[in-house]
């Protein structure tokens, strides 16, 4: 495939950035520019980052570890809404009690005695009311 045709164009390149709130850092790196990032940016601007790829690449399915660790309340709840917004199917790993917010069923895994012959795991369904409003 032509590699040019999937190049995005400045244009949607600028929108995802805003999108994703990091609209500000454009003029000070550009779009062309190389660094090391993990030097140069925070990394709730990392992870803000990853959501712009997602937001970019549209993929059918994500697999989301502790994607917004770094992240307030706010902007998490607004990313999660621009990826389901965009159709993007997702399973998420986190600590955060915020993030059943965002899923309809959760998978509890927690340590049990080997001996024990209960399975120490179980899939519930979230609390939430209804889905994900965008």
């Amino acid at each position: 495939m032509n590699s040019e045709l999937m190049k995005p164009k400045t244009d949607e390149l600028i929108k995802i950035f805003e999108d994703v709130r990091l609209g500000y850092i454009l003029p000070r790196f550009g779009l062309d520019s190389t660094h090391e990032w993990s030097s140069v940016l925070s990394l709730g601007e990392q992870q803000r980052l990853a959501f712009a790829r997602l937001l970019l690449l549209k993929p059918q399915l994500a697999l989301l570890d502790e994607s917004t660790s770094a992240l307030d309340e706010p902007n998490e709840v607004y990313l999660y809404k621009k990826i389901a917004a965009a159709g993007i199917t997702y399973i998420s790993v986190g600590h955060r009690s915020t993030l059943s917010n965002f899923h309809d069923r959760i998978l509890c895994i927690s340590t049990t005695d080997s001996n024990n012959e209960q399975p120490n795991w179980h899939i519930e369904p979230t609390r939430r009311e209804s889905s994900l409003k965008v």
